[in-house]
């Protein structure tokens, strides 16, 4: 049974889980840990306990959520280890950082789980996908179970599978709020005011999620908007020309890139 959490590393993603920890359906006994002394007003605010330093404190963690930046894991690493329970779960959500990196830089023959989310898991909106090659069947259940509380949970058994899922997952909310940005900015340019081409960008995000939702045809919904040789036909037109689903997909190939380099310049 899990009681125990210790969070190493509190940036976006790591905050995002947490909340989405506090307001599962059970209570734990949460440790925050972060170098920066700031983050204490973060863990004040979800009533958690918070550390700037590892200590003993680590040994009764159940799981340890590993959310430090790539180049700083094999530090954080060396600076846990020696408060690492045998029977304690890993799991990292460092991207790029290996199931093996991991393995190499600590001691003892410990459960890692490499997991990829993203940010939307604050509301309970995200996937957690994960790869392990050492979690057993009680372990994978137990998992399942406490991802339940606020999340859908996939294991895949390849970990380049993580990789992809970093650049089309992990970062995809990024690539939705781009787009709407550009849409707000074209509001704006054509003389609407910052609230109102929030709230019709906003509003146009909002409506179209749901048509999506209501019909996997996405070809279908595209032509049932793009009118021959009408306002939306001649949008979608210029960017084909400019070939911006190409563009673009590139972009999602250089995130899958480096998220297998992740600590090459």
């Amino acid at each position: 049974m899990i009681k125990n959490i210790s969070i190493i590393g509190a940036g976006s993603l790591a905050t995002s889980i947490l909340s989405a920890i506090i307001r599962a359906e059970r209570s734990y006994n949460i440790n925050l840990i972060d170098i920066d002394k700031k983050k204490k007003a973060l863990a004040r605010k979800y009533n958690v306990n918070f550390s700037s330093k590892y200590s003993s404190n680590i040994y009764k963690s159940d799981l340890i959520f590993l959310l430090v930046k790539p180049k700083e894991y094999k530090i954080m690493l060396k600076e846990i280890n020696q408060f690492l329970s045998k029977n304690v779960i890993l799991l990292s959500f460092m991207a790029g950082i290996t199931h093996d990196d991991i393995k190499d830089n600590i001691n003892k023959n410990i459960t890692v789980v490499r997991c990829m989310a993203n940010l939307t898991i604050k509301n309970f909106n995200s996937y957690v996908f994960y790869f392990s090659k050492s979690l057993n069947t009680k372990n994978n259940m137990m998992l399942k179970d406490f991802f339940s509380q606020f999340s859908k949970s996939k294991r895949y058994r390849t970990e380049n599978d993580i990789d992809k899922l970093t650049a089309l997952y992990g970062s995809g909310p990024a690539y939705y709020v781009f787009f709407n940005k550009i849409i707000k900015e074209s509001f704006i340019k054509m003389g609407y005011s910052d609230r109102d081409s929030r709230e019709y960008t906003n509003d146009l995000l909002e409506g179209s999620v749901t048509l999506i939702k209501e019909n996997n045809d996405l070809d279908a919904i595209i032509d049932a908007i793009a009118s021959k040789k009408g306002t939306t036909e001649a949008a979608l037109l210029e960017f084909k020309n400019k070939k911006i689903n190409q563009i673009f997909s590139k972009g999602i190939i250089h995130a899958y890139k480096k998220s297998k380099n992740i600590l090459k310049k």
